[in-house]
């Protein structure tokens, strides 16, 4: 073999190499970009310590999610000052319910034989807050994928900043996800 075959022989190894390293990029996007919100919240989860069947972390989880829907009562307004005084007494109550089970001071369970009904209350809240963005000309698939993004942002060398009680916080320099653009 000459010198020349030689190094063509080591071009087309190399440029393989590359070309190998590029399809397992490629692979891994895919397989990101086919995974679920679920999906990636579990994953999430997992990586900050949250484990399945803890009834601590899934009183926190219920607090997070109780957290959310005070921010959405908090962003509707009726035709009705009756109404709107409603929405606001709720959302009150439902806050401090969400800060006792945040911080773990108050435990909640999921009522024995009602996990089916459970279940389905998850998944009809995801389909009527789609329709809500879908009706609002929201782009929720753009804003999931910048919440997740900055969801991820959380975790600093893979590892949460956990508060007391359990929630997971902001670390120094995180910034919110820019949802403007989604609107």
């Amino acid at each position: 073999m000459t010198e020349s075959e030689a190094k063509l022989d080591m071009l087309v190894a190399e440029l393989d190499y590359e070309n190998r390293l590029l399809r397992a990029r490629n692979d891994r996007l895919m397989r990101e970009a086919e995974a679920t919100n679920f999906d990636r919240t579990a994953a999430w989860l997992k990586a900050c310590g949250k484990e399945q069947l803890n009834p601590a972390h899934l009183s926190v989880q219920i607090g997070v999610h109780f957290e959310e829907i005070v921010e959405l009562l908090e962003c509707i307004e009726t035709d009705c000052a009756a109404d709107n005084d409603s929405l606001e007494c709720l959302a009150d109550d439902l806050h401090l319910i969400a800060s006792s089970l945040k911080k773990n001071i108050t435990k909640c369970f999921i009522k024995t034989g009602k996990e089916v009904h459970m279940l389905d209350a998850i998944c009809d809240t995801e389909v009527t807050g789609n329709g809500i963005a879908y009706l609002a000309d929201f782009d929720k698939n753009g804003a999931d994928g910048e919440v997740l993004a900055s969801n991820d942002a959380k975790l600093v060398d893979g590892k949460p900043v956990l508060l007391p009680g359990g929630k997971i916080g902001k670390p120094e320099g995180w910034k919110a996800p820019e949802l403007e653009k989604f609107v």
